[in-house]
């Protein structure tokens, strides 16, 4: 009786431990941005080239990770359901047609939170437990 109370524990405690790798995405702006707070479909509209400008008229600059970066497909996957190979396929048309360019794609989300903080428009998205006092969080994607 112990022993099977002792394996359901254990299974129980690796199920939540799973769990913890998925670290809470947000999306961050400029701290100086002069937005507080993104929809679902702005946030979007923005990171698929759709709208070039926050509501307030500021030139939004999106910014992107690396395919490499696991944090990329966790963000396309939770706000549009789509897989990277969608997503770069998407801009490659995009390029193609001559539309727009891709935003361009950093290495860490550290190098996010620097670019976003020395452009006015700038927009990326981190972990959470990430963000500090040089960013907004302006929308907190959920699972």
């Amino acid at each position: 009786m112990i022993r099977r109370f002792l394996k359901l524990l254990m299974l129980c405690l690796g199920c939540l431990g799973s769990g913890a790798v998925m670290a809470e995405l947000v999306v961050v702006v400029n701290a100086r941005s002069g937005v507080a707070a993104m929809t679902r479909n702005e946030v979007i509209n923005v990171f698929f080239g759709r709208n070039r400008q926050f509501f307030n008229g500021l030139e939004a600059m999106p910014v992107d990770l690396e395919d490499s970066h696991p944090k990329r497909l966790q963000f396309y996957k939770t706000l549009v359901g789509k897989d990277l190979s969608e997503i770069n396929a998407y801009w490659s048309r995009q390029i193609f047609t001559g539309r727009m360019q891709a935003p361009p794609r950093l290495e860490s989300t550290e190098e996010v939170l620097k670019w976003v903080a020395a452009r006015p428009g700038g927009i990326g998205f981190v972990e959470l437990s990430r963000a500090d006092a040089r960013v907004r969080v302006v929308y907190e994607l959920k699972p």
